[in-house]
């Protein structure tokens, strides 16, 4: 009950700030989803909570779910209703994931999509989580990728085997280096894309608390020379186009 009021307020507070924010696409994005023409293969399954699912198929089915008759389009409905950001589409819906106690669903275009979970709790499905601006998190190994970006020493020459990176946020960790924690990176050539994947080691069991980390740039090795592949930061789908820093003027 406490989180329902919680999540209430926070609505109300969002909505006097001038309300949710508009993505290109979301009053007609039905069907099939633009970017899977482009990322039309993606290795690795992708999350917007706790379910996994492919990106690919997912945002490469049919759209307007909400109007099914069971008993989770019932929920959906609901909680479209009752949670509603202003402007929030009422049509349109996707299922991203569908589990025994869960499910979750998507509308918008990709990058970023408004995601909805309703679980099933004492026989009946009610709404769970809700986040207005889901990109699909990677996951690789069981465990979800961090985003990156190029580190502003970093130059993408053909030639170039070594880059600097900066991490992007991860979980809570009492101020704890991510760099430290940082796992090897994962490379898939995708054509004349180069993605490269970053995740962090688990943290031992225990409650930590949020604090900024200020780690330097992080430097990686490439499998092999770029050449003139594209590196993109495949940390979520679609991924990244990773854009060297200019420097300063």
């Amino acid at each position: 009950m406490e989180r329902r009021w919680i999540l209430v307020a926070a609505l109300s507070l969002f909505a006097l700030a001038g309300g949710a924010p508009t993505y290109a696409g979301a009053a007609a994005a039905r069907g099939p989803d633009p970017v899977v023409a482009e990322w039309p293969r993606w290795p690795f399954p992708t999350t917007c909570g706790d379910l996994s699912f492919d990106p690919v198929a997912a945002f490469s089915g049919p759209t307007g779910v909400e109007t099914g008759t069971g008993p989770a389009e019932a929920a959906l409905r609901r909680a479209i209703d009752e949670f509603r950001f202003p402007r929030l589409p009422r049509r349109n819906w996707r299922m991203l994931a569908s589990g025994s106690k869960e499910i979750t669903f998507a509308q918008g275009r990709l990058p970023g999509v408004h995601s909805l979970t309703v679980r099933k709790a004492n026989g009946a499905w009610k709404f769970s989580a809700y986040s207005s601006r889901c990109r699909p998190t990677s996951i690789v190994g069981k465990r979800s990728a961090v985003t990156w970006t190029l580190a502003g020493k970093t130059k993408l020459r053909p030639g170039v085997r070594r880059i600097w990176i900066d991490l992007g946020p991860g979980p809570c960790a009492s101020g704890m280096s991510q760099n430290a924690r940082a796992m090897k990176p994962v490379f898939r050539a995708l054509g004349k894309r180069l993605v490269m994947i970053m995740r962090l080691r688990p943290l031992p069991p225990g409650a930590y608390t949020c604090e900024g980390i200020f780690d330097p740039p992080l430097r990686v090795s490439l499998p092999s020379r770029l050449g003139k592949r594209r590196l993109f930061d495949g940390g979520v789908y679609p991924p990244t186009p990773v854009i060297p820093h200019k420097p300063d003027s």
